[in-house]
């Protein structure tokens, strides 16, 4: 239909002004009176300022001047732009379909598809926990709030009081101070039973950890940033009171303690040090349990995205010091060690890429290991299970004992010390060794020796070996080799096991060798035969590969077998070169065709995949080989990837498919391979064979799981739907205001869907995709010269393969906003049915009015009203609070607005108007539920200090206000023209585009950004009342005339 036709299909209806219009509909309502056909819809292209005719006067009685326009109402007619077709229905059908079919994948492929099976021992334990009376008001302020306790194993420790090395344990978001009990408890046992019968043990500073915990009663600090320093304030207090604890007489007082912190716990640590109450030198050693180092789990916090980022640049400076430095910052990071340990895909709670330390550590001071990498651990644990899983327990335990040393003030071993110990105890064992040189034992002298040939390989089985002080010698040196791996199912250890590792010489003059015990080289990697089906059987094979060049000068490996029971040795050279596959092919390509390698039969086989190296993707592997002779063992393999130390074995291998996932980089952060380490880029797929029994070669194939990868996508990048649906309200927003300027009609929800659909998504989806397109290229060395630092733009993704994401995020955040309107708008419609039914329609309308109240007093009380708020906001209440407040409010006033739309289609507009700005508001809960969640939880343990970051009065004055305003005088958003108009354009583009940008990694922002347009609709409706055109009107002719006049004079 054109624009300047009447309607066709709507009969003729008197309208009558009301106060839901702004003052020029009043004028247009006026005249129609004297016109009862005049359509209720019409549009008036006459400029805003021409509706100058009386409001008393008639059309026949009060001619124009000839120069002006007709004032005779023009129907407003909708434009076709934004009719609600039965296309529009049927697009917005299948969008919501599509919604709702892609959360529906994506919650299926997470919660049933490439999960790890976790296989972890339970820890039984007695406990107690001793609270701390004398650590009161007087030593912290946080007295009221929090408590400390020591904990106690029944039966095992004896004194109720500290006697060994403090260890303080921080429970993370929602987490009970209980939680240390698995830990600690494995500690006593571990000490009493196996260290404290030794006296030289004690003798060299070994003592058993006492644990303090704290309760935080179970606070939510993953949603709260004030919540997070308070809880670091009041460690700094409690590791102040334990030190002054402590009285030795024969060794220094304990002057640090270590600290182990679950989940956001590990933050709260990290945090202690940049507080004013932290004393330098009291915190050594920080151990992390699924902790998120790189980004918040939920950035809908001001506060928490900024104690995120300060972190991250503190850490970096830290240790970017020099050594001569005296700085505190320096003093406090120095001499500190941390280990992340993270669960990997069964932790649900976390995501595993978040737990990379790597970004702001070196690797002198800590690393971040999976808990499928630790020996004899080899299994996933979710995000509880990693606190009492009994064969991580062990580890850690043993590690945290063997880094103690009371003899010195610190109570643990230096830098370098601690390191050695903690990658001894976590690291597989399998990493590069690259130029380390290799700790060799004392000299030892063999006189029976066996020579094996040049490439020849060493296979022992059974009883075929030769007892005695014997040792088989297979030469460093060949044509076609320059490494040797050896693989046994028995302890390849000289002190306990049957074979033993030697590196030898000839000996001068003799007729036998000398050796060096070659211990250090094993690594302990799982049994693989028929029986185990998982790599955390308990069974273990033993491992040990080295190259010539790492030798020493040794020209001779040396394997001595003792004879004590049976088993089996493979010892084979190879040549790195030849044994070592490199597939290059792009990711594309992999997404289409798969990658396929073709290996030869060998006992360690190496497949370097360098573009497999986003986590977001999950992949299937499949083994074939013609031959299905068991041999020795059965085939395993190894996965590793280059930016954390994760590895994962998988046992039994056979001809089916196996599924893979990996962790690396997560979104948004700037740490980026070094080209010059593309050689340990991405993917590494390592592979053990019997090379005995078939010659065959084996083909691997691998392929994309995108079924699998659907619930990894979701849960990576969930925060995406969250603002992605901000964004897509405020497009159909701002295209509502715009059809309203032009024409006079504000189209529903549906109608602006529809205008967004047709005329805005294909526009944004454009820039997106531009923009997407060129935040992935700049890390392939196109750097066009912008700046914005683009890893922190978007959705932080740094992959050229993924630069489709944001759009599929915008096809689901549409569908899910289509599906909010349609929700919305069926819940206020049967609300009003309801309470219209029951109440009748005349008590609904004048529910909270008061009749015989005059203008004055009802502008008295709402102004007082909206002090009290404002004074509340800024003593006690956070504001979140008072949104949701606004919220509530602005929702009966839709209610209230629909049922006078029933009696008055002239009140339409209104309250199209009103639920529009409802569903802003409930794409804004997200950003206030989690803060007023935590303001309730303090009330429920009587904490009733108000906090010092959520009572800024100007983040909820203009939602207040602005609610305030649609409440009190029915009004509706003023139409405007001309600098008004392009001034409200580039808010809502300049919304947008901010938005888009930064609205993922700082979601909290979107809070603020509508904060603002709220503001800017108060300065319309100012601007629009009596009081605002005087005004301007006098700046425009006693300022803006004059300057214009003196300028062009």
């Amino acid at each position: 239909m054109d624009a300047s036709s009447s309607p066709s299909s709507s009969s003729p209806s008197p309208t009558y002004p009301t106060d839901d219009e702004p003052l020029h509909s009043k004028r247009e309502s006026n005249n129609n009176q004297n016109n009862v056909t005049t359509p209720s819809l019409f549009v008036d292209r006459s400029p805003l300022d021409q509706h100058v005719h009386s409001r008393h006067s008639s059309p026949a009685t009060s001619p124009s001047p000839p120069s002006s326009p007709n004032t005779r109402a023009r129907p407003r007619i909708l434009a076709s732009s934004y009719r609600f077709t039965s296309n529009t229905r049927f697009i917005i059908s299948m969008l919501v379909l599509v919604s709702f079919a892609s959360l529906a994948v994506i919650l299926d492929s997470f919660t049933n598809h490439q999960r790890d099976v976790s296989g972890c021992q339970e820890i039984y334990m007695r406990p107690t926990y001793i609270r701390q009376t004398g650590f009161d008001s007087e030593m912290t302020r946080f007295a009221g709030k929090y408590a400390l306790y020591l904990y106690r194993e029944k039966d095992v420790d004896l004194s109720d009081q500290p006697t060994g090395i403090p260890v303080l344990f921080v429970p993370g978001h929602a987490g009970s101070y209980k939680q240390v009990r698995a830990i600690a408890a494995e500690a006593a046992f571990h000490y009493y039973h196996l260290y404290a019968q030794h006296p030289e043990i004690h003798e060299q500073g070994m003592r058993n950890l006492d644990f303090f915990t704290v309760d935080f009663h179970e606070e939510f600090s993953a949603l709260h940033g004030q919540s997070l320093l308070e809880q670091a304030e009041y460690l700094n207090d409690a590791i102040d009171y334990i030190l002054k604890i402590y009285k030795s007489d024969n060794y220094p007082d304990p002057a640090s303690v270590m600290i182990i912190g679950h989940s956001m716990g590990g933050v709260v640590a990290k945090t202690m040090f940049m507080l004013n109450n932290y004393q330098p030198g009291t915190i050594n050693t920080i151990i992390t349990l699924s902790t998120p180092h790189v980004l918040p789990p939920a950035p809908f916090d001001w506060k928490i995205s900024k104690i995120y980022d300060d972190l991250h640049q503190f850490w970096i400076d830290g240790y970017n010091l020099r050594e001569d430095t005296t700085t505190t910052t320096a003093r406090s990071l120095r001499d500190v060690t941390m280990i992340s340990i993270a669960g990997g895909t069964l932790d649900n709670t976390v995501c595993s890429d978040s737990a990379n330390v790597g970004a702001f550590l070196p690797s002198s001071h800590g690393f971040t290991v999976f808990t499928t990498a630790i020996p004899r651990v080899w299994t996933g644990m979710d995000h509880l299970e990693i606190l009492s899983c009994k064969q991580l327990v062990h580890v850690l335990v043993k590690a945290m004992l063997d880094i103690v040393d009371a003899r010195r003030s610190s109570q643990v071993k230096s830098v370098s010390e601690r390191m050695s110990i903690m990658k001894r105890a976590f690291l597989s064992g399998l990493e590069d060794r690259g130029s380390e040189p290799i700790s060799l034992g004392s000299l030892m002298y063999f006189d029976h020796v066996t020579y094996l040939d040049i490439d020849e390989r060493l296979v022992i089985q059974g009883e075929q070996s030769i007892k005695g002080n014997h040792v088989t010698l297979l030469p460093a040196f060949g044509s076609n080799s320059d490494a040797f791996a050896i693989l046994t199912d028995q302890a390849l250890d000289e002190a306990r096991g049957r074979f033993s590792l030697y590196l030898c010489n000839r000996h001068d003059g003799h007729s036998g060798v000398a050796c060096k015990s070659a211990d250090t080289l094993v690594a302990p990697v799982p049994a693989s035969t028929p029986n185990d089906q998982y790599p955390f059987s308990g069974n273990t094979f033993s491992f040990a590969s080295i190259e010539f060049g790492q030798m020493d000068g040794h020209g001779w490996i040396g394997i001595a077998d003792n004879g004590d029971s049976n088993g089996f040795l493979i010892a084979e050279p190879f040549s790195t070169t030849d044994n070592s596959y490199r597939v290059d092919q792009s990711m594309s390509s992999i997404a289409m065709l798969g990658a396929h390698v073709q290996v030869n039969a060998s006992l360690f086989t190496r497949i370097h995949i360098p573009a497999i190296e986003n986590p977001m993707l999950a992949y299937h592997l499949t083994l074939t080989r013609e031959c299905n002779d068991l041999g020795l063992f059965a085939p395993f393999l190894r996965q590793s990837i280059s930016t954390m130390h994760e590895s994962k074995f998988y046992v039994n291998v056979g001809n089916g498919p196996t599924d893979f996932t990996l962790h690396g980089r997560t979104a948004f952060s700037s740490m980026t391979i070094s080209t010059a380490d593309v050689d340990h880029q991405g993917f590494l797929l390592q592979m053990w064979m019997d090379p005995t029994t078939c010659q065959e070669p084996i083909q691997v194939d691998i392929a994309i799981d995108w079924y699998g990868s659907a619930g990894r996508l979701g849960f990576r990048n969930g925060i995406m739907l969250a603002s992605f649906t901000f964004i897509i309200v405020i497009l159909v927003l701002a295209g509502q205001i715009e059809c309203y300027n032009r024409t006079g009609v504000f189209p529903h929800f549906g109608q602006g869907l529809g205008f967004y659909i047709r005329r805005i998504l294909p526009v944004i989806m454009v820039a997106v995709g531009l923009c997407s397109i060129y935040q992935s290229s700049i890390y392939d060395g196109h750097d066009f010269g912008l700046d914005i630092a683009w890893e922190h733009v978007l959705d932080g993704n740094t992959d050229p393969f993924f630069w489709w994401l944001p759009l599929a995020g915008l096809i689901v955040s549409s569908g899910t906003v289509c599906f909010l309107w349609v929700v919305v708008d069926r819940l206020l419609l049967l609300c009003a049915y309801v309470l219209s039914g029951t109440f009748g329609t005349q008590r609904v309308l004048t529910w909270s009015s008061h009749p015989t109240e005059t203008k004055q007093q009802r502008f008295q009380r709402r102004a007082i009203t909206t002090f009290i708020l404002f004074i509340l906001v800024a003593t006690c209440i956070p504001y979140q609070f008072v949104f949701v407040v606004a919220f509530l409010v602005h929702t009966v006033n839709c209610i209230r607005s629909l049922v006078r739309s029933w009696s008055s289609p002239s009140r339409v507009n209104r309250y199209h108007y009103m639920q529009s700005l409802l569903l802003l508001f409930v794409t804004l809960l997200p950003f206030n539920l989690p803060i007023l969640v935590v303001w309730i939880r303090n009330l429920s343990v009587h904490w009733f200090v108000p906090f010092s970051s959520d009572h800024n009065v100007f983040a909820i004055a203009p939602f207040i206000l602005y609610v305030e305003l649609l409440t009190g005088h029915r009004k509706m958003l003023p139409r405007h023209e001309g600098v008004w108009r392009w001034a409200t354009r580039g808010l809502f583009c300049m919304v947008v585009a901010y938005a888009f940008l930064y609205g993922i990694k700082y979601a909290h922002s979107l809070y603020f950004l509508a904060n603002h347009i709220m503001a800017w609709f108060l300065v319309l409706h100012v601007r629009d009342s009596h009081y605002g055109r005087m005004a301007w009107r006098y700046l425009a002719n006693h300022i803006w005339h004059p300057f214009l006049s003196k300028k062009h004079s």
